[in-house]
């Protein structure tokens, strides 16, 4: 490991197992909730829910065990000092929060609501924009954007071509 890499806590183990149960478990609730189609003649193998609740049973699990590990590593113990990230650490949470509110907006406002290649070109165009920031190698705002269009068109033409041609998903 290196020295610039800060080593993980058993207390963000142990919020992070506990996230994880939660979002697995709300898999497991969603898959269960699906229709099984079963007035079609589908089997227990041919569900949709099928692969989703497998998967969220096994996030669960992890997320079990990641919880396990930090209790035993000492993590309750944490819990009595105050939690303030260094500046680093704030860093990490602000472009955490902005990665967040980028995914809500794309998922909440734009599918749906506009043809999906759009939609999709304008995330993954904000995205970029937001993100590709590197002081290495200092680009201008107009060949950023450029770029950043050109992959983004780009990428959208592929995945909604795959999901149509190839899985044959309707995209909405």
């Amino acid at each position: 490991m290196s020295a610039d890499v800060a080593r993980v806590t058993p207390r963000a183990d142990l919020i992070g197992g506990i996230g994880w149960v939660v979002f697995g478990s709300a898999i497991v609730a969603g898959a269960l909730a699906m229709d099984r189609f079963e007035s079609f003649g589908a089997t227990l193998h041919t569900m949709p829910g099928l692969v989703p609740g497998i998967l969220g049973g096994v996030i669960v699990l992890l997320g079990v065990l990641l919880s396990i590990r930090a209790l035993r590593a000492g993590a309750l113990a944490g819990f009595s000092a105050p939690w303030l990230p260094d500046a680093k650490g704030r860093a990490s949470l602000i472009r955490a929060s902005i990665a967040t509110a980028l995914a809500l907006v794309y998922t909440l406002g734009l599918v749906g609501h506009v043809w999906f290649p759009a939609a999709s070109a304008l995330f993954i165009l904000a995205f970029i924009m937001v993100f590709d920031i590197s002081p290495e190698a200092p680009r201008s705002l107009g060949r950023r954007a450029a770029i950043a269009a050109i992959v983004a068109i780009a990428t959208s033409a592929v995945v909604s071509l795959v999901f149509e041609r190839v899985f044959l998903v309707r995209l909405p």
